[in-house]
């Protein structure tokens, strides 16, 4: 089943199940700059925060954050504040980018209907921990979006199944998995820094758990091992390097598929690199020509940007590189080959047309 071309008509439940299986508003996302989102969706709608700084449009909302004044903002979290529906649809200030698109929106959401929507169209959402009471939580792993439904009415006021947030993009909740257990992982951490490299392996052989624990289990200490800083510069070299070897392993032994490795590799040799550590280790170069061997061709990244419909695995790639793409670009100043150095520059020019409008809308 294909999904459906720009010809077709299209209404605001294409936009919710679309914001589901795209993680994208308009064409707009994480991976977009302020200008851009501004673009689509208006501007004066942007003030500072507690949090860094809101964009709030009504029915989308952007949160952005900054580490220094000289960085750039960068997205946090976006997505649907569907909670709003009621008053945004009985005042009609539902924001007219999204109404020009999808047309007049209904005044709440039902789960079952996006579920349904959602399936149609080739896609299936999982069930997460919720941490909010009288909730329900579910998430697309490849878009990484998730929502929040009601399931029990007296706890919110609100009908059985109604959807209050569509938020991105999120992850698993791995830790609910080991709720409890943070003290014993740092633990682990500090053991495998100690550990030669035969002992390492010798360890997770026989710590690392079978599915469904594994992967949850891996984004756990390897979260850990990542927010250990401060101390000595030779502290912080033992503790990056660290990341990286467990990264490898978790290649190694199929937790992340050889694309995502490539990435992770990168954003570690960019924190190492800052931090002055970098010596025998591999080099930015060569952790991209890593990533450029696993992914797809530039050929058929660029077809992703003009055919449509879409299936639901080109959607998903689409995603997946538009992710990683994002993830990459700020080490195109670190490449020393000229040939590597274009050659990304190219996928960055294609990363902004991946997903773009109109990527899929009513099912066939």
């Amino acid at each position: 089943m294909g999904l459906a071309a720009d010809n077709e008509s299209v209404g605001d439940l294409d936009f919710f199940a679309d914001l589901m299986i795209t993680g994208t508003v308009l064409g707009v996302d994480h991976t977009s700059e302020l200008a851009d989102v501004e673009e689509v969706l208006g501007r004066d709608h942007t003030f500072e925060a507690p949090s860094g700084m809101i964009s709030d449009f009504g029915l989308v909302e952007f949160g952005w954050w900054r580490d220094r004044p000289q960085d750039k903002w960068a997205v946090i979290y976006f997505g649907a504040q569907t909670h709003r529906l009621p008053w945004l649809t009985s005042g009609d200030e539902v924001e007219a980018a999204l109404v020009d698109r999808y047309g007049g929106f209904r005044p709440r959401l039902d789960f079952g209907e996006l579920h349904d929507a959602v399936q149609a169209r080739g896609f299936t959402l999982q069930e997460r921990p919720s941490y909010n009471e009288g909730c329900v939580d579910y998430w697309e792993p490849t878009s990484k979006m998730g929502l929040i439904a009601v399931s029990d009415p007296d706890e919110w006021d609100e009908p059985p199944g109604t959807v209050l947030k569509m938020l991105g993009p999120g992850g698993r909740y791995a830790w609910r998995s080991f709720q409890g257990r943070e003290q014993a992982f740092r633990g682990y951490a500090d053991h495998v820094l100690t550990l030669s490299e035969p002992e390492l392996v010798t360890w997770l052989d026989k710590r690392e758990p079978k599915e469904p624990q594994r992967t949850d289990w891996w984004a756990c200490l390897r979260s850990v091992v990542a927010q250990r800083t401060g101390g000595t510069p030779a502290e912080n070299a033992r503790w990056r390097r660290l990341r990286i070897v467990l990264d490898h392993h978790a290649a190694e032994r199929g937790v992340d598929a050889a694309d995502e490795a490539a990435v992770n590799l990168i954003i570690a040799l960019a924190e190492v690199r800052d931090l002055s550590v970098a010596d025998k280790l591999p080099t930015m170069d060569a952790a991209v020509e890593r990533w450029l061997a696993a992914t797809t061709t530039l050929t058929n990244g660029a077809r992703l940007c003009t055919d449509r419909p879409l299936d639901p695995a080109d959607v998903r790639l689409s995603r997946r590189l538009r992710n990683q793409i994002h993830a990459i670009q700020p080490c195109l100043r670190s490449i020393s080959s000229t040939v590597l150095a274009d050659e990304l520059r190219a996928w960055i020019e294609v990363k902004r047309s991946l997903l773009g409008l109109p990527v899929s809308h009513a099912a066939v």
